[in-house]
């Protein structure tokens, strides 16, 4: 029950998190963190480095669009 407790705490503040550093919304962070989540093993999850992959891959898609403008 404790680490239920700890993963939805660390789940909600890395989508508000995520949110804020992002400009995304907060429905489009779920959708994106909910699809990383998916295959992984919640013992098992840093939050701190999927925060980090998730904010790279934007990163990357983001100038890859404005390298085809």
């Amino acid at each position: 029950m404790k680490s239920e407790k700890k993963f939805l705490t660390k789940y909600l503040d890395t989508i508000i998190e995520l949110s804020n550093e992002t400009g995304m919304s907060k429905k489009e962070v779920r959708t994106i963190l909910d699809i990383t989540l998916s295959n992984q093993n919640p013992e098992f999850i840093n939050f701190d480095q999927i925060k980090n992959e998730i904010k790279i891959f934007i990163t990357i898609n983001i100038f890859s669009l404005i390298c085809k403008l």
